[in-house]
């Protein structure tokens, strides 16, 4: 991966996450995961013409066509 890469992925990251304050007060940060997960698939699909979203996707353990 190259630098720009790495600006992409931290871009997507971004787009993608929220701060939540807990119960107990704590910060947390949490990504949408469906929203990321396509983000990414775009980034590498972008990356590589041949990238296979759906085997990509099966190896996460994402469960699909349901």
């Amino acid at each position: 991966m190259t630098r720009k890469d790495y600006i992409k992925l931290a871009q997507i990251i971004k787009d993608n996450g929220q701060l939540a304050e807990l119960y107990d007060g704590r910060i947390r940060h949490y990504l949408n995961y469906g929203d990321f997960m396509q983000g990414l698939c775009r980034m590498l699909e972008d990356d590589n013409p041949n990238f296979d979203e759906r085997k990509f996707r099966e190896a996460t353990g994402e469960i699909l066509g349901q």
